[in-house]
């Protein structure tokens, strides 16, 4: 019974330890479960595996082919027996089996080329979705932090409620003293209350930001799950300053997948062009086949009976018997393995093919081929200008959100001079309860805003080392 305890209790510990691990999720492992649930990684690992599906069948477009074909049909009326070739007025039952087969020699290198071109497709999907990949872990990233700042904030506001009571606590001293109305009471009162709605205002907005997490994790809403509170440091010191778009362009242009998975596209559509213009050029192959038939009205020659009829003719007056010797086959029945035996037959050859004229098809097709060339250019270009855009935007923001940060800091040190001030010109009876509350809502607001700042600085640094090919990580 002992053991049987103590087998149960480890079970107990191994589930509930398992559970924990399950539900306490750091940001790494958020944005690797991301990468492999989201439902738009997943609609791109299609994308991937579609690629590779083109790819072998261009692998394997280039071997023999080998088809086996059985027919079986009733025949009635007027029509042609299968063994003999001959019109019957009959009713018969056929059946015939082939096997053929087929190799390509020389088609204008198109199987070459398409062989090339689906290995570059098959390249430019898997870029496409590192790309995906890639922005699910900035969003992820983004959702996180959203949520760390989110319980920043109500921890701020569970601060303030606390700091209220406090001096309510005071003002119910300062009334009972007499150096204070009873009417003061209700201002900090109200105070409170207020700090109370801001607290559930901002423990909703927590629960927001899970919904957001979890749906880029394709969780349910109603998935339990706890996020990692790391130890965030805000470096101090960045070298924004000494940063450039072009630095950190030339660094992207080399690690964005997107740029990758443009320059293959573009590659694929050069290749089309040579695979359309292999259609213009005569094409050899080599065939092969296996083939034989059955049908009811078949008959096998059993016999031939010689037979000879005598005829009397009168020669002068006097009778004569003259013989005429015939020949009389006699057929019988076919037996069915018998007659697909007998009618084996077999063929080899050359198939040569030369395009003469096909109402312009296939010119038309090099141009559209040749027109997609040109289209990819534009996208890829397209591409760069953007990237070279949102990376002059994200260290726009990185410096607008510095400097933002760095003023927040003055603002709370500020604030807090201004409110300890004021708290003390209260509890002596020399500020109004509107100073202090006014006072006290300044420094919640400035500290407030100091948490988002740090929080929104802290994202774009993130976004300018995701940009130069940084794992993203607090």
């Amino acid at each position: 019974m002992r053991k049987i305890a103590l087998f149960t209790i480890l079970l107990l510990f191994v589930f509930c330890s398992s559970g924990f691990t399950q539900e306490t999720w750091t940001l790494e492992d958020c944005i690797r479960y991301a990468q492999q649930y989201n439902i738009q990684v997943l609609q791109s690992s299609i994308g991937v595996d579609q690629a590779e599906i083109g790819q072998k069948q261009s692998k394997q477009a280039r071997y023999p082919n080998l088809n086996g074909v059985g027919n079986y049909s009733a025949n009635f009326g007027r029509s042609i027996d299968p063994t003999s070739n001959s019109f019957i007025a009959q009713s018969l039952q056929a059946n015939s089996f082939s096997l053929s087969a087929g190799a390509p020699i020389y088609n204008g290198f198109q199987l070459k080329n398409s062989l090339k071109r689906s290995e570059y497709d098959l390249l430019a999907s898997e870029a496409d979705k590192e790309t995906v990949m890639n922005n699910i872990a900035l969003s992820v990233a983004q959702a996180y932090l959203q949520i760390l700042l989110n319980e920043d904030q109500v921890e701020i506001a569970k601060n303030r409620l606390v700091t209220t009571k406090r001096q309510l606590e005071r003002t119910d001293i300062l009334i009972n003293a007499g150096q204070l109305p009873r009417v003061n009471r209700l201002t900090i009162e109200a105070q409170t209350f207020s700090d109370e709605q801001a607290i559930i205002f901002a423990e909703n907005l927590v629960q927001t930001a899970y919904i957001t997490l979890k749906s880029l994790l394709n969780k349910e809403s109603d998935f339990e799950m706890t996020i990692v509170r790391p130890e965030i440091l805000v470096p101090e010191n960045t070298d924004l300053a000494t940063m450039t778009v072009e630095n950190l362009y030339t660094e992207a242009i080399n690690t964005q997948p997107q740029i990758m998975a443009n320059e293959y596209k573009k590659m694929s559509a050069k290749t089309g062009v040579d695979v359309a213009k292999g259609a213009l050029q005569p094409s050899l192959s080599a065939f092969g086949s296996l083939g034989t038939n059955y049908s009811s009205r078949a008959r096998k020659l059993e016999r031939v009976d010689q037979t000879v009829e005598t005829i009397s003719v009168d020669i002068g007056g006097m009778p004569v018997d003259i013989g005429f010797p015939s020949q009389d086959p006699v057929f019988g029945n076919y037996a069915y393995f018998n007659q697909l035996a007998d009618n084996f037959s077999q063929a080899v050859g050359l198939r040569l093919s030369v395009p003469i004229y096909n109402n312009g098809v296939s010119k038309l097709n090099v141009q559209r081929a040749e027109l997609n060339v040109i289209s990819q250019e534009y996208t890829a270009d397209q591409a760069r200008q953007q990237l070279k855009a949102d990376i002059q935007r994200a260290l726009a923001d990185a410096r607008g959100t510095e400097k933002e940060l760095a003023a927040a800091k003055k603002s709370v040190e500020a604030q807090t001079l201004a409110f300890d001030s004021t708290e003390k010109r209260y509890n002596l009876g020399a500020a109004t309860t509107f100073e202090y509350a006014g006072a006290k809502d300044n420094l919640d607001i400035a500290k407030a805003n100091l948490v988002s700042a740090e929080y929104r600085f802290l994202f774009q640094l993130k976004v300018l080392d995701f940009y130069v090919g940084k794992q993203i990580k607090l």
